[in-house]
C-alpha cells in the first residue's frame, strides 16, 4: 500500500510541465516541485533500506522527519503559486500531519532548546534504542513533568502521501485562470450583508457551496478551506445548548466563519464594525483579558486541540478567571473545556475563535 503511494507520487509530480514554468520564470512552482521530487527520493530511500546498525536508523529517522517537513510546506508554496488562494490546501485537518511539525520540532528542529510558547520550555530526548523501522520514541521533560511520545511511522508517511496525491490530483487539473469568480465574490458579500441584517444568509451560503463545487467537483474539506469554513457553520447550526448565552456565542461564531469565507475568496480584510455586538460571553472575556494582560499568552494554543499545552492554557486561564470571580470567563473556559473532554474538535475550534481573535 505505501509502496503503491509513493509510486504514485513520483507519478502525479512528473506530470506538471517544469520545462514550461521555466520558460516563464515562475521560479516558485519549479522549486516547489523540485524539492517535492527531492524529498520524495529521500522517502522512497527510507523504505528501501532496511535495518542495520542503531546510528544508520537514527540517520534515516532525521533525514525522514526533515523530508516530511519540507514536503508539506513545498506543497503550500505549490498550492498558493498556482492557485493565489490559501483555500486549496487544509493540511492541518490531518492529525497525523498536524501532529507531523510539533514532531519533527522536538526531535530533529529545537530538542536542547524547545518552547512551546513564551513562557513554557522543554527538552526532547529521543530514545535512541527505540528507533527502528516502523516506530521511534522520545521524552518531553518540562516544569510539567515527563512525557514520552511514541510514533508510528508508516502511518504518519501513508497520510502525507493521501493528502499529497490528492492534492496534485486538484493541482494539476486546475487552469491559469483566476478561479474566484464574480459570483463567489458576490454570494461571500450576499452572504455576509445578509447575516448582518438578519436575513437568509443560509440560502446565500448554500448557493455559494453549489457554484464552488461546480468549478471544484472532487474537492473535499479535508483540502478545501472554504469547504471546511462551510462544515464548521454546519457544526454550529446543529449545536444546542440550554444557556442562551452559549447559543448567543454560537450565532456570534457563524458570523466570524462568514467573514472567514469572504476572505478567502476576496483576499481583502474584513473590518469589523464598531456597532457589531459582541456576545456577553465574548466581551466580558475581553474584559477579562484587558485586566489580566499576562494571561493573554496563553491564548494562542485555544484552536489547536492538538497542541501539548491546549489542556493546560485552559488550565491555567480558568484558574485565573476563579482568582478574579471571572463569571463570564469561567463560563466560557469551562464551555472550552467540556468540548475539549468531548474531543469535539470542530466545535471547539470554532467557539474558541473568538478568543483568537482578540489580539487582533
Amino acid at each position: 500500500m505505501l509502496k503503491e503511494l509513493i509510486l504514485n507520487n513520483e507519478e502525479k509530480i512528473e506530470k506538471f510541465n517544469i520545462s514550461y514554468y521555466l520558460e516563464k520564470h515562475n521560479y516558485s512552482i519549479v522549486a516547489a516541485l523540485s524539492a517535492l521530487e527531492a524529498t520524495n527520493e529521500i522517502q522512497k530511500c527510507y523504505f528501501e533500506l532496511q535495518d542495520k546498525e542503531n546510528r544508520f536508523n537514527i540517520l534515516k529517522l532525521y533525514a525522514l522527519l526533515q523530508s516530511l517537513f519540507v514536503s508539506i510546506d513545498s506543497l503550500y508554496a505549490l498550492s498558493y503559486s498556482l492557485t493565489k488562494s490559501k483555500s486549496f490546501i487544509n493540511i492541518n485537518k490531518n492529525q497525523y500531519l498536524r501532529e507531523l511539525k510539533y514532531i519533527r520540532n522536538d526531535v530533529v528542529g529545537h530538542p536542547a532548546n524547545r518552547m512551546y510558547n513564551s513562557s513554557v520550555l522543554a527538552y526532547c530526548i529521543l530514545d535512541k534504542d527505540s528507533v527502528n523501522h516502523k516506530t521511534f520514541a522520545y521524552h518531553i521533560y518540562s516544569a510539567k513533568g515527563i512525557d514520552r511520545k511514541c510514533v508510528d511511522i508508516p502511518c504518519i508517511v501513508s497520510s502525507y502521501y493521501e493528502e499529497c496525491n490528492a492534492l496534485l490530483d486538484e493541482l494539476y487539473n486546475i487552469t491559469k485562470e483566476e478561479y474566484r469568480t464574480t459570483s463567489l465574490f458576490q454570494l461571500a458579500v450576499d452572504s455576509l450583508n445578509l447575516f448582518d441584517m438578519g436575513g437568509n444568509y443560509l440560502e446565500k451560503l448554500q448557493e455559494l457551496k453549489e457554484v464552488y463545487l461546480t468549478s471544484y467537483p472532487n474537492a473535499t474539506s479535508n483540502q478545501h478551506r472554504l469547504l471546511w469554513r462551510l462544515e464548521l457553520i454546519d457544526e454550529l447550526l446543529a449545536y444546542t445548548h440550554s444557556d442562551p448565552d452559549i447559543m448567543d456565542l454560537a450565532k456570534y461564531a457563524i458570523g466570524i466563519e462568514i467573514i472567514k469565507i469572504y476572505q478567502l475568496l476576496t483576499g481583502q480584510t474584513y473590518d469589523v464594525s464598531i456597532n457589531r455586538r459582541r456576545p456577553y460571553l465574548v466581551s466580558s472575556f475581553y474584559r477579562f483579558l484587558k485586566k489580566n494582560p499576562s494571561a493573554v499568552i496563553y491564548i494562542e494554543r485555544l484552536n489547536d486541540i492538538k497542541n501539548p499545552l491546549f489542556s493546560s492554557s485552559i488550565d491555567a486561564l480558568l484558574d485565573l478567571a476563579k482568582q478574579n470571580t471571572a463569571t463570564g470567563p469561567i463560563r466560557y473556559l469551562s464551555l472550552l473545556k467540556e468540548l475539549y473532554r468531548e474531543k469535539k474538535d470542530a466545535l471547539l475550534y470554532a467557539l474558541a475563535l473568538p478568543i483568537k481573535d482578540y489580539k487582533r
